[in-house]
């Protein structure tokens, strides 16, 4: 019993002490940081949507030259 609550403690004190150094070295602040990924996300998905787009035309080519022979 006193194995297992040894592990917890040293598990939660490893999980304060890792978001207190995070939060010591965090290169910018947090609301600037949630501004920069959601913009990167949107970036992304857009980025996604159009490759999709790509492949669904060059997917759409084959069948049709397909049909065609």
């Amino acid at each position: 019993m006193t194995s297992a609550r040894t592990y917890v403690g040293i598990a939660l004190l490893g999980g304060v002490v890792g978001a207190i150094v995070g939060l010591m070295v965090a290169p910018r602040p947090g609301a600037e940081t949630r501004r920069r990924i959601a913009r990167h996300s949107i970036e992304d998905q857009e980025r996604l949507l159009r490759l999709a787009e790509m492949g669904s035309d060059l997917l759409s080519e084959d069948l049709d030259l397909l049909a065609s022979a």
